[in-house]
């Protein structure tokens, strides 16, 4: 599939400090009960000139591809619109989502962060502070917060043999 090769060179692969700030986001994509099914998380933001993407994909990987719209050509907003239909999507507020669907298409699955300020999307440490807000998100969801956060002890009796 050639219209994945400019996100693909692209890309940031980020490490483990993203894995240890987003565990929850990274974790939500591949936990069966979480948002009624599992999706690749994609956290955007975007303006009239530039998309940023950080994608939470199901295998663990965190993603952070950046773009203007004019480097865009029409094999990659091909692959664009795949990623937009078959992905969750988060969006800082109605302008960002706006502007995607008007450079690309609307997501199919949307959230909406709200009370995070639009930012512009080549700013990391904006990102990072809308990122964190999703996190918080995601630590509230039952499913994940007993994986993250469980009870002292459980994994203790989970793991010895029952006495009789």
């Amino acid at each position: 599939m050639e219209s994945n090769t400019f996100f693909l060179q692209r890309a940031a692969a980020r490490g483990a400090d993203w894995h240890v700030s987003y565990p929850a986001l990274c974790m939500a994509s591949s936990t069966e009960t979480v948002d009624e099914r599992r999706k690749q998380i994609v956290v955007a933001t975007a303006d009239d000139s530039h998309i940023r993407m950080v994608f939470f994909s199901s295998l663990g990987a965190i993603l952070d591809f950046h773009a203007s719209w004019d480097e865009l050509d029409d094999a990659t907003r091909g692959w664009l619109a795949f990623t937009i239909r078959w992905n969750r999507w988060w969006v800082p507020d109605v302008a960002a989502l706006a502007v995607i669907e008007r450079h690309a298409h609307a997501p199919t699955d949307v959230r909406i962060a709200n009370g995070v300020a639009n930012f512009d999307p080549a700013d990391t440490s904006s990102l990072r502070r809308y990122l964190d807000a999703i996190e918080v998100h995601y630590r509230r969801d039952e499913a994940i917060s007993r994986i993250l956060f469980p009870i002292e002890g459980t994994f203790a009796r989970q793991s010895r043999p029952h006495a009789p």
